[in-house]
């Protein structure tokens, strides 16, 4: 099997690493990290951008072991919105949808500016059922693809609280009959969403300024209550992953979690994956386990139902 550099635009830097799908289990075979980070809004010389040029120069060094480049955007450089709409829906009907999400958001733009992932979420208690559209400007994908142009084709484009999901479903096998919830941090900004059944059931990209940091556990136990009366009748278990998460948010959301008696940890992205690195880069792993959810995620076919349009 071939394999995937997995590459994730995150906002403090980007993370790479190359991964090989066998028919049961998933290799590592290459990891790292930019010092520099790469605004994917906002590059104006894609070959004199530190940070592309420190990526470029990793690609350079492995391009032989791979075939194939995954991407995993961050939430702040997407727009995701919810809307009513049922499982088995045309392209068109969803395109005209999405098309109203857009020019709501975004009255300056055409919307043939962007392009969107639509997920149909499950159904919630009251039976009202919704889709969630992940939008993305035509411009970021552009820039992606002018980074690797000279490289390899790029075969995947997602956010990261999705890839994040592909990448616990995967390392947490015994949880895929379970309701969890995935909740990522970064500095300025929290993803959350409930996986019921292994299937996405809820989203909310959550303000989180410094003033916030110390109510972290008290926003997690809104969104639990919240969750518990509108979307399910029962929650198992909630796991914090992103490059937000010091050691002081986790135990507080890991307190908080266990005080609503919830299954909790860090997402180890590398759980169930067979390391073929070196020590050191597996002590690497050790520490960074909770950031690379998504760039492990991104490199493993989906587990959920999408929905590509242009």
């Amino acid at each position: 099997m071939k394999s995937a550099i997995s590459v994730f635009f995150n906002i403090d830097r980007t993370y790479l690493a190359i991964l090989t799908p066998s028919e049961n289990s998933l290799s590592l075979d290459y990891v790292d990290a930019t010092r520099s980070h790469i605004d994917l809004e906002n590059v104006f010389d894609v070959d004199g951008d530190k940070g592309i040029i420190e990526l470029r120069e990793f690609i350079e060094k492995v391009r032989h072991k791979i075939n194939r480049v995954s991407v995993t955007i961050p939430a702040e450089s997407v727009f995701v919105s919810q809307f009513p709409g049922q499982k088995g829906m045309t392209e068109e009907q969803l395109s005209k949808l999405v098309s109203l999400e857009i020019k709501q958001a975004f009255p300056q733009y055409n919307t043939d500016e962007f392009v969107s992932n639509i997920i149909p979420l499950e159904k919630r208690m009251n039976g009202q059922e919704m889709m969630l559209a992940s939008i993305m400007q035509k411009d970021i994908i552009d820039t992606c693809k002018e980074i690797f142009k000279d490289y390899l084709p790029i075969t995947n484009i997602e956010i990261s609280q999705l890839n994040a999901h592909t990448a616990f479903l995967y390392n947490y096998p015994e949880s895929l009959e379970k309701n969890i919830i995935i909740l990522g941090v970064q500095d300025q900004f929290i993803d959350l969403s409930l996986l019921k059944n292994s299937k996405p059931a809820y989203y909310n990209l959550l303000s989180f300024s410094d003033s916030d940091k110390n109510k972290f556990g008290e926003i997690i136990e809104n969104e639990y209550n919240k969750l518990l009366n509108d979307f399910i009748n029962r929650i198992d278990g909630i796991y914090f992953f992103g490059a937000g998460l010091n050691k002081d948010l986790y135990f507080s959301g890991w307190e908080m979690a266990s005080v609503l008696g919830l299954e909790t940890g860090r997402l180890n992205a590398f759980r169930m994956v067979k390391a073929n690195i070196e020590d050191r880069a597996k002590d690497y792993c050790k520490i960074m386990q909770h950031v690379f959810p998504p760039c492990v995620g991104a490199a493993i076919p989906s587990y959920h139902e999408r929905i590509r349009l242009l």
